[in-house]
């Protein structure tokens, strides 16, 4: 039995029962957390932090994977709470400090406001990171986890695919269970 708790936070136009979602709760027995009650475009940052503080609250241990907006949304999260023991990042939507995000036309300003967030940039976390990156990622630019990497300390995993992960979707959670199993 585990001495941790795995969750599973989503991206920007996903949720909790998506591909990855299911998969991760089937493999890894990980917990989808359900962050926000409204369309994508709505969400509030600060909402769906304090949505998944509420979900981990009660655990000493709580590992969390994320995914694009889910991976920020896991960074923020790991600042905030010193229960987050290890972030497992794919593609995570990390914006660095320097970036224009008036570039970025296909999510609301408000969201990329909050989103553009240094403190994740310039605090350390105390989590042990792993990011898993699509080295032919066309959403997240891959300059913004490889900084984000670069500030934090976290190891990269590159691996030749899209956003979705759509050619290694399927390795994902033996991936993941690696690196669970592996002392760093």
């Amino acid at each position: 039995m585990p001495n941790f708790m795995l969750y599973y936070i989503h991206g920007y136009l996903s949720a909790p029962n998506s591909t990855k979602g299911t998969l991760f709760k089937e493999k890894l027995n990980a917990i989808p957390i359900k962050y926000r009650d409204c369309p994508p475009e709505k969400l509030i940052i600060s909402d769906c932090l304090d949505e998944i503080s509420k979900k981990i609250k009660n655990e000493s241990n709580a590992y969390l994977i994320g995914s694009s907006l889910g991976g920020y949304l896991a960074a923020k999260t790991a600042l905030e709470n010193n229960n987050v023991k290890k972030l497992f990042l794919l593609n995570p939507a990390t914006i660095p400090p320097d970036y224009d995000i008036n570039k970025i036309t296909d999510m609301p300003m408000e969201i990329l406001k909050d989103m553009k967030d240094k403190s994740i940039f310039e605090e350390k976390i105390s989590s042990e990171i792993f990011i898993l990156l699509g080295t032919l990622d066309d959403v997240v630019p891959n300059r913004w986890p490889i900084e984000f990497a670069k500030a934090q300390l976290a190891t990269i995993k590159f691996l030749k695919d899209d956003h979705s992960f759509s050619k290694n979707i399927e390795k994902l959670p033996d991936i993941i269970n690696t690196l669970l199993s592996e002392k760093h």
